[in-house]
């Protein structure tokens, strides 16, 4: 018997994941991009379709807008009891540094940092439990949430582990001299180097461990190596990293999950370029590859699993 359950949603490029509790609540791991189209989906739709009027726990694993923007809107209109953020709050420097280089895409980091600070606000006005991430920050402390035997762990990252990221955004955060072009170089940098500080996420049955759940965020091969030298990461599924880039998912990494399922969170479209490479890996692995993009509206797959139920889907 099922006694929770995953869905991974069509949310085009990007991620957006929803765990439904054994009491029936709802954890959603970021949020997609923010698109409503009828090419995909949209967390926000989910829970209007099933009534869901909260968020017990709301999960961002690192920012790109294509994780982000979704958790905003939902934050916007729905109560989220408790989320997990990556960075406490920072001042980011006066807009008119980007806007004196005419960098478009400096600029457009820069509004993607302030979506970010503005999730921090509109959590923090409706009364969310708000909580860093580096409060799971050890093997002892990692464990988010556990109900009937079925919990809910960060993997990645703990204390020790660095956040390429962030340091380099920090290096203009504690200047309010910086000059506009530092400042444009920095945020570009960031972007670049969001996906190393992605966190990870495992969902498991405490009577089956090895029918777990693998959320990978966007995690790139080296950070994946730094957690597989410390952790047994064998999972039955697994989210892939960065839509199945070959920098999040290739060999060495299928080579330390093991999974038997591997859910990459991609439109067919932006697909095509990479089916090559997949197909290639497949001479490597046994695992089951899905595209959450390939299901239509109303469509969907399940893998049955023990204690956790997946479905692929809208």
């Amino acid at each position: 018997m099922n006694k929770a359950k995953v869905q991974f949603l069509n949310v085009g490029w990007g991620d957006a994941h929803l765990i439904q509790h054994p009491s029936g609540s709802v954890s959603l791991i970021d949020g997609g991009d923010g698109t409503f189209s009828d090419e995909q989906d949209h967390p926000l739709l989910w829970m209007n379709r099933n009534r869901k009027d909260c968020l017990e726990w709301m999960i961002l694993t690192h920012i790109h807008n294509d994780h982000l923007q979704g958790l905003l809107d939902i934050a916007k209109v729905k109560i989220v009891n408790k989320a997990i953020l990556p960075y406490k709050p920072f001042l980011l420097p006066p807009k008119q540094l980007v806007q004196e280089q005419g960098d478009s895409f400096a600029m457009r980091v820069y509004l993607m940092l302030a979506s970010y600070l503005e999730l921090i606000e509109v959590l923090a006005q409706q009364g969310t439990a708000i909580k860093w991430r580096d409060e799971y920050g050890s093997n002892a402390d990692s464990v988010i949430w556990s109900e009937d035997g079925i919990r809910l762990s960060q993997l990645y990252p703990w204390k020790g582990d660095t956040l390429p990221a962030y340091e380099r955004l920090a290096s203009i955060l504690a200047h309010s001299s910086a000059e506009s072009k530092e400042v444009c170089e920095t945020l570009i940098d960031f972007f670049e180097l969001s996906n190393h500080d992605s966190s990870v996420y495992r969902l498991s049955d405490e009577q089956d461990l090895n029918s777990s759940v693998l959320f990978g965020g966007d995690l790139l091969e080296p950070e994946w190596e730094r957690l597989a030298q410390r952790t047994d990461i064998s999972s039955l599924i697994w989210k892939v990293s960065h839509h199945g880039m070959k920098d999040g998912f290739n060999s060495r990494i299928l080579a330390w999950i093991k999974p038997e399922h591997c859910i990459i969170p991609i439109s067919m479209e932006r697909s095509i370029p990479l089916q090559g490479e997949w197909n290639e890996l497949r001479l490597c692995t046994r695992a089951s590859l899905y595209m959450t993009g390939s299901f239509a509206s109303g469509e969907k797959i399940q893998i049955h699993n023990k204690g956790i139920l997946v479905e692929i889907g809208n």
